[in-house]
């Protein structure tokens, strides 16, 4: 049977959502726009995105198109899946809009390509990329976003709302508070913490624990500067 999914909201990673969709035997029936999109180049706004995702479903000759419609237009039908096109706690006021008028759920999104063990706590709303690798006795907070070619190592935990690079790599018992971000190809030690609405920077290695809101980057990874903002 083939689940119809639909996304609340749109982000560069568009393509990744889905990918994913298709991989685990879904369809994109639906986008509800809730805020309009911030400006980008030609070629990397969401139109741009989408008419490449119908140029791909045309090759396919899946004789679908995906609908795009406005917050206050929407409302659920029946056997659809729904899940975020964007991340970061910004979305937790959606999402409770969302469940106080419609009573939605989001269940875990997770390419088939990726490796979860079956002893990792997986929470409502994660996204877990192709090539993803998900150790033993990992707790995933709501909402996460884990990209492609990330590792978790054993008995890890990763609170809600978090972003996780392709590539990034966490070794065991390491701790994301809520909001933290870890850039692309980032290596964070054993037993270590990110605080929360922190960001390590891309190819950053994090040798001791990170407090709440700063930027960390460079090998070994040094605090930039304070965000004043999650």
């Amino acid at each position: 049977m083939t689940h119809p999914y639909v996304m609340f909201g749109t982000h560069p990673l568009f393509g990744d959502y889905a990918d994913a969709i298709h991989a685990a035997g879904g369809i994109l029936t639906r986008v509800v726009r809730n805020v309009d999109e911030p400006p980008r180049p030609e070629g990397g706004r969401f139109e741009d995105r989408l008419d490449r995702y119908h140029a791909w479903l045309d090759r396919q000759h899946a004789g679908h198109r995906v609908d795009v419609v406005a917050l206050d237009d929407f409302s659920p039908r029946d056997d659809e899946r729904y899940l975020f096109g964007f991340r970061g706690p910004k979305l937790l006021p959606l999402r409770d809009l969302l469940a106080t008028r419609f009573h939605l759920r989001f269940d875990p999104l997770v390419h088939p390509a990726a490796a979860v063990s079956s002893m990792a706590v997986v929470d409502e709303g994660v996204f877990i990329g192709a090539g993803a690798v998900i150790a033993p006795n990992v707790k995933i907070g709501a909402f996460t976003f884990v990209n492609r070619g990330a590792t978790i190592g054993h008995d890890s935990e990763i609170a809600m709302c978090t972003i996780i690079g392709p590539s990034a790599a966490l070794a065991s018992g390491v701790r994301l508070e809520s909001g933290a971000v870890v850039g692309i190809g980032a290596t964070i030690l054993e037993n270590l913490t990110i605080g929360e609405g922190s960001y390590v920077a891309g190819g950053a290695v994090v040798l001791k624990d990170v407090p709440a809101r700063v930027l960390v980057a460079g090998v070994p990874a040094v605090e930039k500067k304070r965000i004043d903002r999650v």
